[in-house]
């Protein structure tokens, strides 16, 4: 599933906003009373979030989406740059009834405004290249947690032998006991130990190169490794690709761009190596030719290292991408994407095989069939 684009998550925080002043507004006192400045500070800090996101996240200069953001920007920077509160109950609840008012017109723009669902070719680059980033960083640290928490099993086990040897899944904790929701501590141990590295005479060139390179990761390594490469490459196929062809409009001939159109070496060679991945038990089969993710060899497993991971950063293909797209090559044959009865399907063939005894022939004779009852229907 993909991330958010600027539009969702900007829908996302005027919904935040707007919910939540509603919450406080319907908890305030109708009697008025004095305030304290830390009243204002509680509210101030529970909208922090949204302000830094104005800063990370601003829509491009002169946008569609940013007329619709700016001000209820200005109105958040405006109520978070306060330093005192209101004197009264009353006052705030003004002040935060104007700026709930904002951020509701605000949403109210952003899930109505059509103009707004139209994207530029940049503005999808950019989603897809924070999603590839933010991707690709959860599939370096994922491990982190269970690394750590093989190490506490390992003092545990040091400190008290009669800890667990297995992990329950739904409690993180370690036990003796083994059911469908545990997993053995031994195993996660050596699939999170990589290969031991001993420098002798005879290789030291070797494995000082092992320990520069970070060497072959561990099994569990591998897994969140290999795995980002279909899950980008699904990003590429099944979102980013159509939403390019969408944002570059129409051809010269006034129809749409199709997601085949939009074509990219670089992700190219993510899907082959995917492919080696699914279908090739890991090794490097139809990647072995890729020229710009060089590291993988042919006949050997797909085992990028950490910093081969870390390097894939540089490597995301932002004028690739903003190519103008070129029609692809449409398919020679196709099927009808509907099923039908077998019996009804051998009444077809039968039919057409008495009306044209020639077998190549068959297909024709069908498609005019079909073309001749379209042109009575239309």
């Amino acid at each position: 599933m993909p991330l958010d684009d600027q539009l969702g998550r900007w829908v996302q925080r005027t919904a935040h906003v707007r919910d939540t002043l509603n919450q406080i507004l319907s908890a305030l006192p109708e009697h008025d009373r004095v305030l304290f400045d830390s009243t204002l500070g509680t509210v101030q800090g529970l909208l922090e979030d949204h302000l830094h996101a104005g800063d990370g996240d601003a829509p491009s200069e002169g946008s569609a989406l940013a007329e619709v953001t700016d001000p209820f920007l200005t109105a958040l920077r405006e109520f978070q740059a306060l330093t005192a509160a209101p004197d009264t109950t009353a006052g705030l609840r003004a002040l935060l009834s104007s700026l709930r008012d904002s951020a509701q017109t605000a949403h109210l723009t952003l899930t109505t405004d059509d103009r707004l669902t139209i994207q530029s070719v940049d503005e999808v680059i950019a989603d897809f290249a924070q999603e590839y980033r933010i991707s690709l960083i959860l599939a370096l640290t994922a491990n982190h947690a269970l690394s750590q928490t093989v190490v506490r099993w390992q003092r545990a086990k040091d400190s008290d032998a009669a800890t667990g040897d297995h992990l329950d899944l739904t409690t993180m904790n370690f036990a003796s006991a083994v059911s469908d929701r545990t997993v053995p501590m031994s195993t996660l141990t050596s699939a999170s130990a990589a290969d031991p590295v001993v420098m002798t005479p005879s290789n030291f060139s070797r494995a000082m190169n092992t320990l520069m390179t970070g060497g072959t990761p561990p099994p569990i390594y591998q897994m969140a490794y290999t795995q980002w490469f279909t899950n980008i490459n699904a990003a590429w196929e099944d979102t980013y690709r159509g939403r390019l062809a969408t944002a570059h409009g129409p051809d010269d001939d006034g129809k749409p761009w199709a997601k085949n159109d939009i074509r990219s070496e670089f992700f190219n060679e993510i899907r082959l190596i995917r492919n080696d991945i699914s279908h090739k038990r890991g090794v490097c089969v139809d990647s072995g030719n890729n020229t710009l993710i060089d590291w993988v060899e042919p006949g050997k497993p797909i085992a990028p290292t950490p910093r081969q991971m870390l390097g894939l950063l540089d490597l995301f293909p932002h004028d690739e991408l903003r190519r103008f797209p070129t029609k692809a090559e449409s398919n020679t044959t196709g099927q009808l994407p509907y099923p039908f009865a077998s019996d009804w399907i051998n009444e077809v063939r039968a039919h057409i095989e008495a009306i044209e005894p020639t077998k190549k022939k068959r297909a024709a004779v069908l498609k005019q069939l079909i073309d001749e009852w379209m042109d009575r229907t239309r």
